[in-house]
């Protein structure tokens, strides 16, 4: 009965989501500027019964809602921000809605709004049916940047959770079982003496010199780093005139590797690069850490669950108009990548109906290391995280494209965010009720995977950036 309920919730209320989710899509904010975002969200569980706590002191763009009492513990993750750039329209070929601007093309808006989804359907079944447990949503801002939750994990709102749902838009139905890259975000700051370029050279010392001999040094240091890791690069200020030694200079840097400590030791070294750099050009340098994610451990009990629910929830039935969108953003692709996809999902082209792969998928394993890094991560490692992907788009389309854009900010898209909203509800209502059992199996999973490990949370000084990426 209560997963029928579960269902009759969001369809009574799937036009008051598709339209809060496509009117932030129109709204794009970034990185701890979501105000307007998290204001929406926040008034619309108010409203619902939710108790809610917005803003939270750690993040000032972020919110948690709570409902129910007691254990367990079940959490639903949303994510606000957007990509800065990344303005479109919805239509197939590029064209921004404003240009330069921010676009929601990694589907924050729908991430965001079908976890609220999933949390308000399952809230009303548990007032009706008197359910013990609390239910839990968190609005993330900043997950592309300089992530959100790392804040909220630093202030501890994540301790008590005895496991997490969590979900993303994406080109197909799939459990992720694969790890994600740790990562560290970090600037560092050249300084040296200003001088005339032409007339008095000596007199100078170049902190943009330092920032390329560093970059030089980080170069050669790519060679005796593990295959798996990832150096990014790019400098933030070089000085403000051709005929002025610069006294000024900064560079930003990414490190990615599969093991958070693989970070950390390569952080290690590339400060000595740095503390080189200045040495050799009698400038001085300063470390600002950015942000700091682990990489995400997958929980196999967990997916297992939610894999069923999957399976079993039912596709939307779309328009002429939403597919005649599809296929055109489809067509942008060469054939080639059709090809690609299939092979990477292990599926056969006939098994394709208008770019659209019908049946779910587990991707991966604990063993593989994708390179994008994500804060979930960082929520993974304090408790069981559930990382399910539903169809938004085509196969083909990539995340932070325009085409990506564009098929997130369709109804049709939309109709995939409550199809995830009900696939998390149902599981979460599965663990409040009948399959407690798999939250013991998933914190024992999780204990094993983290082999002694603890998490560390970011540093106490560090404070949330609002600069853009």
């Amino acid at each position: 009965m209560g997963k029928d309920r579960i269902h009759f919730y969001i369809e009574q209320h799937r036009a008051a989501l598709e339209t809060m989710a496509l009117d932030i899509w129109a709204h794009p904010e970034g990185g701890f500027q979501e105000k307007r975002t998290a204001q929406i969200q926040a008034e619309y569980l108010k409203r619902l019964g939710a108790q809610v706590s917005f803003p939270v002191a750690c993040a000032p763009t972020a919110l948690v809602a709570q409902y129910g009492s007691g254990f367990p513990v079940v959490g639903f993750l949303g994510e606000l921000d957007a990509l800065p750039g990344q303005s479109q329209k919805v239509c197939a070929y590029q064209e921004p809605a404003e240009k330069g601007g921010y676009g929601h093309a990694c589907g924050h808006h729908l991430l965001g709004v079908g976890s609220l989804a999933g949390f308000a359907a399952l809230m009303e079944v548990m007032r009706e049916e008197k359910i013990p447990g609390t239910i839990r949503y968190y609005g993330c801002p900043a997950e592309e940047s300089f992530g959100g939750k790392t804040f909220m994990a630093r202030d501890g709102l994540f301790d008590d959770l005895d496991c997490c749902m969590n979900w993303h838009p994406s080109g197909e139905d799939s459990v992720a079982l694969t790890q994600s890259s740790a990562f560290e975000l970090m600037e560092f700051h050249f300084h040296g003496v200003e001088a005339h370029a032409a007339m008095n050279p000596h007199m100078g010392r170049s902190a943009l010199d330092a920032v390329e001999l560093m970059n030089v040094g980080a170069n050669y240091l790519r060679e005796h780093i593990i295959p798996a890791a990832r150096l990014h690069y790019f400098i933030t200020d070089g000085g403000r005139a051709v005929n002025v030694v610069p006294g000024n200079a900064a560079v930003r840097y990414a490190v990615r590797a599969p093991q958070i400590h693989q970070v950390q030791e390569i952080v290690e070294r590339l400060v000595s690069v740095a503390q080189g750099a200045a040495m050799m050009t009698g400038t001085t340098v300063e470390k600002k850490v950015m942000s700091i994610y682990h990489n995400r451990l997958p929980n196999n009990a967990l997916s297992d669950l939610v894999y069923e629910n999957l399976a079993h929830c039912p596709w939307p039935k779309y328009t002429t108009e939403e597919l005649e969108l599809f296929r055109a953003l489809s067509a942008t692709y060469s054939p080639s990548l059709v090809e690609e996809r299939c092979k990477t999902l292990g599926a056969a082209k006939d098994e394709l109906w208008n770019s659209l792969l019908r049946r779910p998928i587990r991707k991966g394993n604990k063993s593989i290391t994708v390179g994008g890094s994500t804060d979930v991560g960082d929520v993974s490692w304090i408790t069981p995280t559930v990382n399910l992907t539903v169809t938004c788009c085509p196969i083909m389309v990539d995340g932070h494209s325009w085409q990506a854009c564009a098929a997130y900010g369709s109804t049709a898209a939309a109709k995939g965010m409550t199809r995830a909203a009900q696939v998390m509800a149902w599981s979460a209502y599965d663990l409040l009720t009948t399959r407690q059992d798999v939250l013991g199996k998933a914190k024992k999973e999780l204990q094993q995977d983290r082999n002694g490990r603890s998490y560390t949370p970011i540093p106490q000084d560090m404070l949330p950036s609002f600069d853009n990426l």
